[in-house]
């Protein structure tokens, strides 16, 4: 996964498949960022094709995380792929705010 550090938040691309074989891989970059001293992070899930139950809880363990420590998690992704299907119908979209673009959710972070 490749990161991007920005003014106010870090950016990390999302793999195309995150399911339970990948969710720990993704879990441990999201972590490390967070570790790393980033309040805001912006997953780019653009390129995401696919997310399971197990992804949606490394994205709610790391919104979790971040808002603890003063910070937010956002995501840029499609509003009409599968992707964002599944986070309006989990109802994450009413816990984490979701972008169309990378530069319209930087613009949205504190």
């Amino acid at each position: 996964m490749e990161t991007q550090n920005l003014a106010n938040a870090t950016v990390v691309k999302l793999i195309e498949r995150i399911d339970s074989l990948t969710s720990r891989d993704v879990e441990t970059a999201l972590q490390g960022v967070v570790a790393g001293g980033a309040r805001n992070i912006i997953c780019d899930c653009t390129a995401t094709q696919y997310i399971s139950s197990a992804g949606l809880r490394v994205l709610l363990m790391t919104s979790k995380a971040l808002k603890k420590a003063g910070g937010q998690l956002l995501l840029v992704c499609a509003r009409t792929g599968y992707v964002y299907e599944v986070l309006e119908t989990a109802g994450f979209t009413n816990i984490i705010p979701v972008f169309d673009s990378v530069e319209e959710a930087a613009r949205n972070t504190a």
